[in-house]
């Protein structure tokens, strides 16, 4: 087993939500070596080489690697920060072992920004995905607490060519598709 131990060191509340929790642990063994393999493999995440750090979204939870430590935003308590502190070890575990079959990615990928994402959306502000704008929907995409299927206009022939860069960005940043959405509606087909 290439990472052993995770040890939880510091625990205070989240600063961007005081009802959640932050927490730095240690890891028993050097990271940097196998972040550009979790690279290769989380379309998700930031690496930045020169650091060395891995940052990444698991679901609401900011969670950055570094060579000697994890660090994680958001954390809904102990409990939920344990659970992501071994799924963590786990995914490093996993991703060490196969190595051999991953081509290592170096490249630092950059995200689109809200206003980005906006453009490529119908910019209606119907509030048909639950949000008041299609910016504030364009923000909740990118940080993962939405999906693309919510935003039906998209699924409509009107909008076929920003649907078509909107499925290829998603994609690219990890996030959940829109399978078993009705191709023109945008509704579940099941």
């Amino acid at each position: 087993m290439f990472l052993e131990d995770i040890t939880l060191t510091f625990i205070a509340p989240c600063i961007a939500d005081p009802e959640k929790i932050r927490l730095i642990a240690e890891v028993s063994t050097d990271i940097s070596g196998v972040m550009p393999y979790l690279n290769a493999v989380m379309k998700n995440a930031t690496y930045n080489r020169k650091g060395p750090s891995f940052t990444f979204m698991k679901e609401f939870r900011l969670v950055n690697l570094y060579p000697g430590k994890i660090t994680m935003a958001k954390a809904l308590n102990t409990t939920d920060a344990w659970q992501v502190l071994n799924w963590i070890k786990d995914m490093i575990n996993d991703v060490y072992e196969k190595r051999d079959s991953i081509v290592p990615n170096y490249e630092l990928r950059s995200k689109p920004t809200a206003l980005q994402i906006y453009g490529w959306l119908p910019r209606k502000n119907c509030k048909e995905c639950g949000e008041v704008t299609c910016l504030s929907f364009a923000v909740k995409l990118l940080l993962g607490e939405k999906s693309l299927g919510g935003c039906r206009l998209l699924f409509t022939p009107e909008y076929a060519e920003q649907r078509k860069t909107m499925l290829e960005i998603v994609a690219a940043l990890g996030y959940e598709t829109v399978e078993g959405l009705d191709s023109k509606t945008g509704y579940r087909t099941q």
